[in-house]
C-alpha cells in the first residue's frame, strides 16, 4: 500500500478499525477509489503513444480520407496513438 493510502486509512481508524477497512472496499464496490499518486521517474509519466513517424502520419491520412465519419478517437485507437498526435496530423 503506498504512503498516502495507510495515511487515509489511519484517519478513518478513529472511527473504529473495522469500519476503516470496510470504507475503502465500500468505494470500491461502488466504483470510486481512493486516489493513489503515482510519481514517475524524471517527473513525467512514461510515454503511451506510438511514435509519430511519415510512414503513420501517412497512413492516419488515408485511412481518414477512405473513412471521413470516423471519429479522432477512433482513428487513435486504431494506430494505437493518443488522441492528440491524430489531430496534429489532420490539421
Amino acid at each position: 500500500m503506498n504512503e498516502e493510502y495507510i495515511e487515509v486509512l489511519k484517519a478513518i481508524e478513529g472511527v473504529g478499525a473495522t469500519l476503516a477497512h470496510r470504507i475503502p472496499k465500500e468505494l470500491e464496490r461502488q466504483g470510486l477509489t481512493i486516489y493513489r499518486k503515482k510519481v514517475f521517474k524524471n517527473a513525467r509519466r512514461p510515454t503511451s503513444s506510438a511514435p509519430m513517424t511519415s510512414e503513420l502520419r501517412t497512413a492516419i491520412r488515408a485511412y481518414y480520407e477512405a473513412d471521413p465519419e470516423a471519429t479522432q478517437q477512433e482513428i487513435a485507437n486504431m494506430f494505437g496513438v493518443n488522441i492528440g498526435r491524430v489531430n496534429e496530423v489532420l490539421v
